[in-house]
């Protein structure tokens, strides 16, 4: 909620800045030359800035999500294995190779039965 204030302020500011500065100014790109009114010229460049740090937070945040969503995975694969590793010490009739994966423990011990 800070951040939306803060940016409404910013916006606010920004907007009385170009207001204030309404003369013509000429804009000259490469070989391109006009005369616009400098208003345009820092809402503009204001409006791109913030699409551009919109694009960048959002690309951050589909990127933060999928590592969420991996580490939830790996997480409840985590889990499952601790539970079977568990099971198995509270039987007492398996030995467990602490070097080795559940599934290779449970590979090993079936073929030596």
């Amino acid at each position: 909620m800070r951040f939306l204030f803060l940016s409404f302020v910013f916006a606010l500011l920004v907007a009385i800045f170009a207001v204030q500065n309404s003369l013509p100014v000429t804009v000259t790109f490469l070989m391109w030359s006009f005369q616009t009114s400098l208003v345009i010229i820092i809402l503009g460049a204001a409006t791109f800035g913030a699409l551009v740090i919109v694009s960048l937070a959002t690309l951050a945040q589909f990127r933060l999500q999928r590592t969420i969503s991996l580490l939830t995975q790996r997480l409840s694969d985590l889990e499952t294995e601790n539970n079977e590793l568990k099971a198995k010490l509270n039987s007492g009739t398996e030995q467990i190779d602490p070097n080795k994966p559940a599934a290779e423990n449970q590979a090993t011990n079936h073929e030596s039965l």
